[in-house]
C-alpha cells in the first residue's frame, strides 16, 4: 500500500518540519534528517520549511518540460565548464538550490550537494517504497482562494490575496491557502470587489482582442525562467497545455515566486497565479 508523504516536525506548532513518511514508529525524511523526535503536525502551523524537503518535493511533483532536458546544467553565470548540477523536473534550479543556466554542462565534475540530495531521495524510496506525495502546485486553479494570516492568531477568518503587494487586500501579511477558513476578511472582500470590477470591464476585453490577433504577428520563441516574464508575453510550461498570455507582472526581490496576471483563453477569465521564480517555461515575446 502506498506511503502518503507528511509533514514531520519535533515541535507541534514551530521549528522546522521536514517532508517524509512513517514507517511504523519511525520518522524518515526526503533529506536525510535523523531524529527520533520527529512526529506529523498539521498543514497550518508555524514552522519552517527544511530547504532541502522542499526541493525535493518539486522533484517528486514537478512534470519534466516537455522540450526536454539535459540531464545536468551548469550553475547561472559559471559558464559551460562549471560544476555539473542535477535539475530539477520544469525548473531551473538544481537539486542543491542553485539556479542553473539555460544552457548544458561541458564538465564531468558534479555538484556533491546535488549527489546528497538524490541519493536521501532514492534511500527513501528503498525504505518506504511507493510514495503518494501531495498536489504539486496548480498551474490555475481558484482565484476566491482564502489566505491564513501571518500571524496564525485568528484561523477562522480568511483573506482575499492582492497580487501586487502580496498582502491581503486589508494589508495584513498572509502565510498560505487557507482552504478551511470559515468567515472572510470584510475589508478584503471590499476592495477585492472594487478591483474586479475594473478586471471585467476594461482589462477583460482589451486582452481577449490582443489575443485574438496573436498568431498573425511574429513572435520569437525561447526557454526561461519565469523572473523574465514581461506583461505582453506569453507562455506555456509542463503540466498545463493551455498558453497564458501575461497582462501583469509583480516580481519582488528576495521572493521564492513571481505573481502574475494572465488572460486563459480556454476559460475566457483573467487569474491570479504565482510561479516559482525559477521555473523552466517556454517564452513567446513579441520583437521589440
Amino acid at each position: 500500500m502506498p506511503l502518503t508523504l507528511i509533514r514531520l516536525a519535533v515541535g507541534p506548532v514551530n521549528g522546522t518540519v521536514h517532508h517524509g513518511a512513517m514507517l511504523g514508529t519511525v520518522a524518515v525524511t526526503a533529506c536525510a534528517t535523523h531524529t527520533p523526535d520527529l512526529h506529523p503536525v498539521s498543514d497550518l502551523t508555524a514552522h519552517t520549511p527544511c530547504q532541502s524537503c522542499v526541493r525535493a518535493l518539486l522533484v517528486l511533483t514537478t512534470a519534466p518540460h516537455p522540450g526536454g532536458e539535459p540531464g545536468v546544467r551548469p550553475a547561472a553565470g559559471t559558464g559551460r565548464g562549471g560544476a555539473a548540477h542535477r535539475p530539477i523536473p520544469g525548473h531551473l534550479l538544481a537539486y542543491c538550490g542553485s539556479p542553473l543556466d539555460t544552457r548544458p554542462v561541458t564538465t564531468g565534475r558534479r555538484c556533491s550537494m546535488c549527489t546528497r540530495l538524490s541519493d536521501a531521495l532514492d534511500a527513501l524510496h528503498r525504505r518506504a517504497g511507493e510514495l503518494t506525495p501531495p498536489p504539486g502546485e496548480p498551474c490555475h486553479g481558484d482565484d476566491t482562494l482564502l489566505w491564513a494570516p501571518l500571524a496564525r492568531g485568528n484561523l477562522v477568518t480568511g483573506h482575499r490575496r492582492n497580487s501586487v503587494t502580496g498582502k491581503g487586500f486589508c494589508e495584513r501579511p498572509l502565510s498560505g491557502p487557507h482552504p478551511g477558513a470559515v468567515n472572510e476578511c470584510a475589508p478584503c472582500r471590499r476592495h477585492w470587489e472594487e478591483a474586479e470590477v475594473a478586471r471585467q470591464m476594461f482589462t477583460l476585453p482589451l486582452i481577449q482582442d490582443q489575443a485574438r490577433t496573436w498568431d498573425q504577428n511574429r513572435v520569437d520563441i525561447f526557454e526561461d525562467r519565469a523572473s523574465t516574464l514581461d506583461a505582453g508575453d506569453a507562455y506555456t510550461l509542463s503540466g498545463c497545455a493551455e498558453r497564458h498570455y501575461v497582462v501583469a507582472v509583480a516580481d519582488r526581490a528576495g521572493e521564492s515566486h513571481t505573481d502574475l496576471l494572465v488572460y486563459l483563453p480556454a476559460e475566457e477569465r483573467l487569474s491570479d497565479l504565482r510561479l516559482r521564480r525559477d521555473r523552466l517555461i517556454t517564452v513567446r515575446r513579441p520583437p521589440r
